[in-house]
């Protein structure tokens, strides 16, 4: 899949696009962070399983990877790599931010008492500095490229 033709695009996205990539990266962040917040809430809100607050952590992280992979490849690196080998690639390293967070916040949560809320802002900080320094090299980078041919 191609990108649209650049004369085709509403004038909102051209602008986007002629951001600085750093600043169309913190953007598209906090975009999905706040989707990301409300399908946490929702999972929360619904969520038998104990631990509550990091079930609901990593299943809502889990939804988010092909969204916020989506939104990034669309809209900050504006990538016309194949999506599913670089999908692939964005899961490989999720999963080692799934990890790392949900130990994050069951470790605040469970242990040192945090409320869920402020355990779930602490842990999309960390994606988001682990985001910050990966993402392009390792999912959409040309250094990433060359590994899937």
């Amino acid at each position: 899949m191609s990108p649209p033709d650049p004369g085709t695009e509403p004038a909102w996205l051209r602008r986007f696009r002629r951001l600085p990539e750093k600043l169309k990266l913190a953007i598209v962040a906090v975009l999905g962070a706040l989707i990301g917040l409300v399908t946490y809430e929702l999972i929360y809100l619904v969520n038998p399983f104990e631990p509550r607050a990091p079930t609901s952590w990593l299943a809502s992280f889990a939804i988010g990877v092909p969204r916020q992979y989506s939104l990034h490849r669309w809209l900050t690196f504006e990538s016309d790599v194949p999506y599913g080998p670089r999908l692939a690639r964005a899961y490989v390293l999720y999963s080692v931010i799934a990890a790392l967070t949900t130990a994050e916040n069951w470790l605040l949560v469970e242990q040192l008492g945090v409320p869920h809320r402020l355990a779930w802002l602490a842990c999309v900080t960390t994606t988001g500095l682990i985001n910050f320094f990966a993402l392009k090299r390792l999912i959409f980078g040309e250094a990433a490229g060359r590994a899937h041919g």
